[in-house]
C-alpha cells in the first residue's frame, strides 16, 4: 500500500457524502454546497456524476456539461481547488452511475468492434456450448467485460487518466482515494450461460491442467452440478475467473492509485451474499476485497437495521484490511433506507459496523438538486433540505472520533473464521449448507462475544504455522481457526489446520466452536446481545462494546486490567463505575448497556490521572418541568411543486402539553419548533437537564445562553441555573418523512415527473415509520452532585 501522511490521514475518518451532481454544474453554486458540507463538521465528500446517459428511462438527470468532458473536468478540478482550500478530500468515484468499468458507455463507444465486450458460453440449439457476445443495450447498458484483456487500462485510460491530467497534485493530496462501486467481471445466468473471455479456455488449462471445454455444455445443462466431477469443474472455473477479475481489472486499478500517490478503494455487489458469488459476479470476495487498499461494503436499503437478524458481511472488508495490514475499510451506508430512519436508528447501523471493523463512511445522498422526481427518486435526502441538518455535526463528529480510535494500533481478533468460497461455488445443496452454517458461526461467534475475521482455505494452505501454536494470514496472527463448513476445502489447507492444531493451536469445527478465546468475558442475561471488537495500541488495550439489542440489558464484563472509559462525544478519556477484583483474575465492571448502546474502554491508562473526567453522578434533588410549556413552529420543509421548499412559520406559540406535536402542527408537518418554558430554581448552580425523549433532534438554550444540539440521545446536558427565575428553549426537529411519506405527497410527486426509478417499493413503505414528533419527556433538573 502507498504510505500515507500522518499528518492528513486522520481527517479521513470524517463521513463523506454521495455528493449527486444531477443538475447544470455551476461551480459557485456547487462550492456554496461543499462549503455548507464544511460548515457542518464533513470533511470529505464523494462527488458522484450522474450522467444523463446513465439510466435515462428511470433515473433522468440534468447534468451537463456531460460526463469527462472538458467541462465536466474543468467543474471537478475547481471544486477540489476549493476542496483544498477547506482543508477537506475528495474520493475520486470513477464511472458516470454504476456499475463501475464501463465509464457510462465510453469504452464500449472507443471498441466498435466489441473486442472488450462481454462474453459467455450458452447452450445452443443443437445442444452445444457456444460462444457469444452477451446482448447489451446502448450508452450505460453497454458494458464491458472486466476479464477481458485490455479492458482496464481502456477504462484507466478514458476515466482516471484524463482526471489526472486535469487534476495534476490534487492526487495523492487532496484526492486520496479512488471509489470503484459495484464492478462485476459479469456474472452468470445458471442453466443458460457462464461468463467468459477470448482466451479464458487457454488461462484454464495453463492453471489447473485440464481442458474445460468438454464440460462446458454439461455445466450448462446441469446447473445445480448434481454430478461431483461438474461440481470440482465448476468450483475450478470460478475459481481462475476469481483470479483474473483480480489480476484484470482491480490491481490494475491499485497499481494506478499506487503510481499517483493514491488507496484503492470501493466495494463490489452485494457483499452481503457471498454464497452467491459467481451470480453477483465478483469472483471470490475475500480476494477480490484484499486486492483494494479500502476494501469496502454496501449498507444498502436496510439489510442492517435494528431488531433484524444481522449479517456479518461488514467483516469481509475489514478481514481483508486486517490481512493486508492496512488502516481503513470503508462503507457505503444508507443508501434506499428512506427518510424515516431516526437519529438512533442511523446510529445503530454506523456502531454495528464499526464493531465489525469498519471505520470510513460515504453517507448516502447529498444531492446537488432535488428538484422534480429527485424529490423522491434517492433516500435519504441530505443537507439544508432536511429539517434534521444543522443538528446532525453532533453525529458526524461521533462517526469520525470513534472511527479514528477504533483505528489505533493493530487488530486484537484472534479468531480466523473460513468463508467456504469453494463451497459456494460448488452448487445447490453444497452452497445451502455452507451458507447455513456460515451465518450459524458468525452469529454463535457474536453471541459469544468475539471478535473474528474471515479467511480462505488457500490463505489457511498458505499460513506461516508457529511451533507455539500462532497461525499468520498476512498481517494477521491467530490462535483458532473456526470450519463452519469444510467440504470442497483444499487438501493443503487440511493438512495446514492439523500442523496448526499439533502445534497447540485450536481447530473449531462446527458447531463445536466452545473452546475458541473470548474476546471478553461477558455474563448476565443480555450477554449474547453485546458485540466486542478489540485493538491492541502498544501497552494499551481497546475494546468496542455494543448493545446490539433495542432493549436495556444488566450483564457483567471481565476486562484483564484495570479501565477507563473513552468518551468520543467530548473526545476525552473519563473513569468507569466501580471495578471489583474478579475470581478468575481481572477486574469486574457491572452495568446496564441502554438500548443500542455502545462503550469505548481502554487498559493500560492510569485510572487516576489527575483531569480524568468522573462519570456524572446523582445529585441532591430531581426536579421535573412538565407544566407550563409553549410550542411556536419555526420552520416547515414542504414538498412544494417542482422541489422542495424551506418556510419560515408565522404562528404564535401556544401552550402545549409535552407529547407528540402531531395533534397541534399537523401529521405532514416536517420542520422544527420551538418550546419554551419558565421555572424557578431556590438557588444558582450546576445542575444536569434530562430532556427525556425527543423525537428526534434537540437544541438547548438557557437564559439565552446556547447550549449546544444532539442529533441522538441521550439528550442531557450540563447547565448552570440562575437563582430565581429561568427560561429554558428547546428546539426539536422532526424527520422528512411526515412529508414524504404521506401517500396523497408522494403519488402526487410519482404522478407529476415520470419516468420514475426502481426504488419506490423500498422506500415509500420505509417512509411510513417515525412520524411521531416533539418534546416528550420527562424534563428533568438534577443538581449536580460533583
Amino acid at each position: 500500500m502507498t504510505d500515507i501522511d500522518l499528518a492528513t490521514q486522520d481527517t479521513l475518518f470524517s463521513p463523506a457524502f454521495f455528493w449527486m451532481w444531477n443538475d447544470k454544474l455551476d461551480v459557485d453554486a456547487l462550492c456554496a454546497q461543499l462549503e455548507d458540507m464544511h460548515a457542518h463538521g464533513l470533511r470529505n465528500v464523494c462527488i458522484h456524476p450522474f450522467p444523463k446517459g446513465f439510466r435515462p428511462g428511470s433515473c433522468p438527470s440534468a447534468m451537463e456539461p456531460d460526463y469527462l468532458t472538458p467541462g465536466f473536468l474543468d467543474a471537478f478540478a475547481a471544486v477540489v481547488r476549493r476542496a483544498a482550500e477547506l482543508g477537506m478530500h475528495a474520493y475520486l468515484y470513477d464511472e458516470g452511475g454504476w456499475p463501475s468499468g464501463g465509464a457510462c458507455g465510453l469504452v464500449a463507444a472507443s471498441d466498435p468492434k466489441g473486442i472488450l465486450a462481454t462474453r459467455e458460453m450458452a447452450a445452443a440449439p443443437d445442444g452445444d456450448a457456444a460462444l457469444r457476445l452477451r446482448p447489451c443495450g446502448g450508452g450505460a447498458a453497454n458494458h464491458p467485460s472486466l476479464i477481458e484483456p485490455g479492458t482496464t487500462p481502456r477504462f484507466l485510460h478514458i476515466t482516471h487518466d484524463a482526471y489526472a491530467a486535469r487534476l495534476g497534485p490534487a492526487l495523492g493530496t487532496t484526492v486520496r482515494i479512488a471509489f470503484t462501486d459495484e464492478p462485476d467481471m459479469p456474472w452468470d445466468a445458471p442453466g443458460r450461460s457462464l461468463a467468459w473471455a477470448t482466451d479464458l479456455s487457454d488461462e484454464f488449462r495453463r492453471r489447473k491442467g485440464y481442458d474445460i471445454a468438454p464440460l462446458v455444455s454439461a455445466l450448462l445443462a446441469d446447473p445445480d452440478q448434481t454430478k461431483a466431477s461438474l461440481r470440482r469443474a465448476r468450483i475450478d472455473l470460478q475459481d481462475v475467473r476469481a483470479d483474473l477479475f483480480v489480476e484484470r481489472y482491480l490491481a490494475p486499478i491499485r497499481d494506478w492509485c499506487h503510481a499517483h500517490g493514491m488507496m484503492s478503494g470501493g466495494h463490489l455487489n452485494n457483499e452481503d451474499e457471498p454464497e452467491l458469488e459467481s451470480l453477483h459476479g465478483h469472483g471470490s470476495l475475500l480476494r477480490s476485497l484484499r486486492a483494494m487498499d479500502v476494501p469496502g461494503v454496501d449498507v444498502i436499503w436496510r439489510q442492517m437495521f435494528p431488531e433484524t437478524a444481522v449479517n456479518p458481511f461488514p467483516r469481509y472488508a475489514s478481514s481483508a484490511m486486517h490481512q493486508n495490514g492496512g488502516r481503513f475499510a470503508l462503507s457505503e451506508t444508507f443508501a434506499i433506507f428512506g427518510d424515516s430512519a431516526s437519529p438512533a436508528e442511523r446510529k445503530w447501523v454506523v456502531d454495528a459496523q464499526m464493531v465489525r471493523g469498519i471505520n470510513l463512511f460515504v453517507f448516502a445522498y447529498y444531492a446537488q438538486s432535488n428538484a422534480r422526481h429527485w424529490m423522491t427518486l434517492f433516500e435519504p435526502h441530505a443537507g439544508p433540505v432536511v429539517p434534521t441538518w444543522n443538528f446532525e455535526p453532533h453525529f458526524f463528529r461521533y462517526v469520525e472520533r470513534t472511527s479514528r480510535f477504533l483505528s489505533r494500533g493493530r487488530p486484537g481478533a484472534a479468531i480466523a473464521v473460513l468463508c467456504n468460497a469453494r463451497a459456494f461455488w460448488a452448487g445447490k445443496e453444497d452452497r445451502e449448507e455452507a451458507a447455513t452454517a456460515h451465518y450459524a458461526a458468525a452469529a454463535a461467534l457474536d453471541a459469544m462475544n468475539c471478535d473474528y475475521d474471515f479467511v480462505e482455505d488457500r490463505d489457511l494452505a498458505a499460513a506461516d504455522i508457529a511451533a507455539d501454536g500462532r497461525l499468520r494470514i498476512g498481517a494477521m496472527v491467530y490462535r483458532a481457526v473456526v470450519l463452519p463448513s469444510d467440504i470442497w476445502m483444499l487438501p493443503a489447507a487440511e493438512e495446514a489446520c492439523a500442523r496448526f492444531e499439533a502445534a497447540g493451536g485450536i481447530v473449531a469445527r462446527w458447531p463445536d466452536i466452545a473452546r475458541v478465546p473470548r474476546t471478553l468475558r461477558v455474563s448476565g442475561e443480555g450477554a449474547s446481545a453485546l458485540r466486542v471488537m478489540k485493538r491492541i495500541d502498544g501497552t494499551q488495550s481497546i475494546w468496542f462494546v455494543m448493545n446490539e439489542e433495542m432493549r436495556e440489558h444488566e450483564v457483567e464484563i471481565v476486562f484483564p486490567a484495570p479501565v477507563v472509559r473513552y468518551d468520543p462525544e467530548r473526545d476525552e478519556y473519563e473513569g468507569v463505575e466501580t471495578m471489583t477484583a474478579g475470581d478468575g483474575g481481572g477486574m469486574t465492571l457491572r452495568r446496564t448497556f441502554g438500548p443500542g448502546e455502545t462503550a469505548v474502554y481502554v487498559s493500560g491508562l492510569a485510572v487516576s490521572q489527575p483531569g480524568l473526567r468522573r462519570p456524572a453522578q446523582g445529585g441532591r434533588q430531581a426536579t421535573r418541568i412538565q407544566e407550563g410549556w409553549t410550542l411556536r413552529p419555526l420552520v416547515s420543509h414542504l414538498a412544494g411543486a417542482t422541489d422542495f421548499e424551506i418556510k419560515a412559520c408565522s404562528d404564535e406559540a401556544r401552550p402545549v402539553a409535552l407529547g407528540d406535536w402531531r395533534g397541534e402542527l399537523g401529521a405532514t408537518f416536517s420542520g422544527k419548533a420551538l418550546y419554551r418554558v419558565e421555572f424557578d430554581s431556590d438557588e444558582a448552580g450546576a445542575a444536569l437537564l434530562d430532556l427525556g425523549e425527543v423525537k428526534w433532534c434537540a437544541a438547548v438554550r438557557l437564559n439565552g445562553a446556547d447550549l449546544g444540539a444532539r442529533y441522538f440521545g441521550p439528550f442531557r446536558w450540563e447547565v448552570e441555573l440562575a437563582e430565581g427565575r429561568n427560561v429554558l428553549e428547546v428546539t426539536v426537529a422532526n424527520l422528512l418523512a411526515n412529508q414524504v411519506g404521506d401517500d396523497a405527497i408522494r403519488d402526487r410527486i410519482l404522478r407529476d415527473f415520470q419516468p420514475n426509478g426502481s426504488y419506490d417499493r423500498y422506500q415509500r413503505p420505509f417512509d411510513k415509520a417515525n412520524h411521531e414528533s416533539g418534546l416528550f419527556g420527562p424534563v428533568t433538573l438534577i443538581a449536580s452532585g460533583r
